[in-house]
């Protein structure tokens, strides 16, 4: 085993099927041979080579049909990467016709655009299930967009919020993410056919009309210059994907957290076998949550491995490209699992509520205290309220003292100001989650028109 992707025993914990087919080595050898089809095609129309051989080319370039010891051989003695297939196709073409395969191009040009047709077929997996993850959060957004809980901020309670606003929260980023996703295709689904230095010169006085015809029948567009050693394109393609890993880690993480024993307002759904830890019976480890966090920070420092593929030598440069053939099937990999391990632990995410509201008063009413600063100070001073209330926290959290709320109710400077019943009523939650339910139905709104354009991405 040289990666955990493909071990025998691990390797499903780490890809999923799906994926693993976009980034087969046989359908990646097809891929390439299916753009020399394409291309011999075009060239054969454009009067370039005759039509017999295209023809030939056609019927003779299919994986499953080659040689494979001799490509293997092939590969071994000569360590070009493309060549020893080729020859594997002119060796079953008929006459001389197989000398017509790879008529103008260079290795990189045919590599790289089926690079681009890989990344093409990866991104559309994983932005259907970015929509799916997003369908799931924005109906718990709208079933639970007043349903308060405790907001925390520096790992500590800081203000009431709510359950919905959380979920909202990470809808709108996954919809940010998905935006990007589709905003790449216009950079990154280019293909490129542009010879040894960029000049195009292989293809000849009918370099455009190939090009542009390859392309089209590719699903491509044709940049204007050829990218050989202009690796943003792959970058770009990284870094999203860097950030959509950062989202589901950040979202998988607060699920793991929020699942710890002392909060317990989250579980993930059991699954059919789940086992849990091998010598604590009781315990319910947040074992999903907590693996594709692990996968996520893989993803994202691919990204830096993406950038410094960006400083290339000159028109061509194998040292960059080649990084692409580690960190590409990695990251997309591993970002289709860890997304579609999150889709299984949102769709039946376990949520307590009464927990949540226990843990909502755990501190005896100390998260009204910036509401009831700003009440008292229409009577004392902001500044005044703020050194009274704080005084009375301070003797709250005190070893076996009283509690906030009957420390707050004896306080003779408070009493003064604020009635007991003004008090009681100051102190509801529900009153006191601001804009949430605003922020949520503007996060679904949101999501509702940016998502008119998602099938079209998905079709393209």
């Amino acid at each position: 085993m040289s990666h955990i992707i493909d071990s025998e025993f691990y390797g499903g914990s780490w890809c999923t099927p799906e994926m693993r087919e976009v980034f087969d080595d046989r359908k990646r050898y097809q891929r390439w041979l299916d753009i020399e089809v394409v291309l011999a095609g075009v060239q054969a129309g454009l009067g370039v080579i005759p039509k017999e051989a295209a023809a030939e080319i056609k019927a003779k370039a299919h994986v499953e049909e080659l040689d494979t010891d001799f490509i293997k051989d092939e590969l071994a003695k000569t360590g070009h990467s493309l060549v020893p297939l080729l020859k594997a196709v002119q060796k079953r073409c008929e006459g001389n016709l197989g000398e017509y395969i790879h008529y103008g191009p260079t290795t990189q040009d045919i590599e790289d655009t089926g690079g681009v047709l890989e990344m093409k077929d990866a991104s559309k997996l994983i932005f259907r299930d970015l929509a799916k993850l997003e369908s799931t959060l924005l109906k718990l957004s709208a079933r639970y967009e007043s349903f308060p809980m405790a907001g925390r901020t520096h790992n500590q309670q800081g203000l009431p919020i709510t359950l919905g606003l959380k979920f909202a929260n990470w809808a709108a980023e996954l919809r940010r993410g998905m935006e990007r996703v589709k905003d790449m295709q216009k950079r990154v689904f280019v293909g490129m056919l542009h010879g040894g230095t960029g000049t195009m010169a292989g293809l000849g006085e009918q370099a455009y009309p190939t090009a542009e015809a390859v392309m089209k029948e590719l699903g491509l567009a044709l940049p204007p210059t050829g990218w050989g050693s202009a690796r943003d394109i792959v970058a770009e393609y990284q870094t999203v994907l860097g950030l959509l890993a950062g989202t589901v880690g950040r979202i998988a993480n607060e699920i793991f957290q929020l699942a710890r024993t002392e909060i317990g307002e989250f579980q993930e759904p059991l699954g059919e076998h789940y086992v849990g830890s091998s010598t604590m019976p009781h315990k319910r480890n947040p074992e999903v949550t907590e693996f594709v966090v692990a996968m996520t920070r893989v993803v994202m420092s691919n990204v830096q491995l993406a950038l410094q593929s960006m400083v290339a030598e000159h028109e061509r440069d194998t040292r960059a490209w080649r990084l692409d053939w580690h960190s590409i099937p990695e990251s997309s990999m591993m970002l289709h699992k860890a997304l579609s391990a999150l889709v299984f632990v949102v769709d039946g995410l376990v949520i307590d509520e009464a927990r949540i509201t226990e843990n909502l008063d755990m501190l005896h009413g100390m998260l009204f205290s910036e509401a009831l600063m700003f009440q008292l100070g229409k009577k004392v001073g902001k500044q005044t309220a703020h050194h009274l209330i704080r005084d009375t926290i301070l003797a709250a959290t005190a070893p076996k003292g009283k509690t906030f709320r009957e420390l707050l109710f004896e306080n003779p400077d408070i009493a003064a100001n604020l009635t007991k019943d003004e008090l009681n009523e100051l102190m509801d939650y529900s009153k006191h989650i601001g804009q949430s339910v605003r922020q949520v139905h503007d996060v679904i709104a949101t999501a509702k028109t940016l998502g008119a354009t998602d099938e079209e991405f998905l079709q393209c």
